[in-house]
C-alpha cells in the first residue's frame, strides 16, 4: 500500500486531499499542530535532533508522497505592512516546508523517485491590491519547488511541484474577500464558478501518484483559467 504524508490536513483543503488519497487507497499519515480523530497522525513541530526523536509515525517509514497543504494568508500593502506579519508569513509558507523536508531527506523518509506536491497560490505569479506579503511568499515557494525539484531530484530522482489554486471556496476565501470581490472573481472566470477543493486535490494526486514519471520543477495554475482572462 502506497503511503502519503499530509501536512495540514484539517482545513477545507486538505480534508479534501485526504479523501481522494483516501480513495485511491493510500495509507495517509497527518502532520498537526492539534490532535484530530484520526489516529495515525503526530503533533508538530518535528525535532531533528536524532532518529529516536522522530514521532513513531515516521520511524522506519518511507513515504511515496509528501504534501504540504499548510500555510498562512493577510491582506496588506506595501505601505501599511508590519514587518513581524511579513516575517510570520515567511516562515508558515516558505520556512516550514523547508525545515521539514531538510528532517524528511536528513532520515531517509521519502523514497527514491518519490513525490513532493506543495500547495502555492494563483499570487505566486500574479497580485492584487492589498496582497503584497502574501505574494511575496508565494513567490518565494515558486523559488524553492524549482530548486527542490534539482536539489532532490540529483539526491535521490524526487520529482517536486507546486500546484497554485485560483480562488477556491473555502470559509478562509470568504473571511479574506467580500462579496463584490467573489462575485467579481467569478463573472471573471470561464464557467462563472469558483475552484472547489476537490479540483485542487484531484490535481495534487495527478503529480504524486505513481503515474506521474516525470514532470517536476512545475508550478501548475488550477483555476479554470482565471489567471488568462481577469482584467486587471
Amino acid at each position: 500500500m502506497p503511503r502519503v504524508l499530509i501536512f495540514g490536513s484539517t482545513g477545507a483543503l486538505g480534508k479534501a486531499i485526504s479523501e481522494k488519497f483516501k480513495s485511491k487507497n493510500y495509507e495517509i499519515t497527518y502532520a498537526v499542530r492539534k490532535p484530530i480523530s484520526d489516529s495515525n497522525h503526530f503533533i508538530l513541530p518535528i525535532t531533528d535532533q536524532s532518529e529516536k526523536d522522530l514521532p513513531k509515525q515516521l520511524q522506519g517509514n518511507e513515504f511515496d508522497a509528501i504534501i504540504f497543504a499548510q500555510g498562512a494568508n493577510t491582506n496588506d500593502s506595501g505601505i501599511n505592512y508590519q514587518d513581524e506579519k511579513l516575517q510570520e508569513l515567511f516562515d508558515a509558507n516558505v520556512s516550514f516546508i523547508l525545515q521539514n523536508i531538510r528532517t524528511l531527506m536528513k532520515f531517509n523518509l521519502i523514497k527514491k523517485r518519490g513525490k513532493i506536491v506543495i500547495i502555492s497560490s494563483l499570487w505566486e505569479l500574479s497580485t492584487r491590491q492589498e496582497k503584497m506579503s502574501y505574494t511575496v511568499t508565494k513567490a518565494a515557494v515558486g523559488g524553492l519547488v524549482r530548486s527542490l525539484a534539482v536539489d532532490l531530484g540529483k539526491a535521490k530522482g524526487i520529482l517536486v511541484n507546486g500546484i497554485l489554486p485560483g480562488v477556491v471556496e473555502t470559509p478562509m476565501s470568504r473571511g479574506l474577500l467580500s462579496p463584490a470581490q467573489i462575485n467579481n472573481i467569478e463573472n471573471q472566470t470561464p464557467g462563472n464558478v469558483l475552484v472547489q477543493p476537490t479540483d485542487v486535490a484531484n490535481s495534487i494526486y495527478l503529480l504524486a501518484c505513481e503515474e506521474n514519471t516525470a514532470i517536476s520543477g512545475q508550478s501548475v495554475l488550477v483555476d479554470y483559467g482565471f489567471s488568462i482572462s481577469r482584467v486587471l
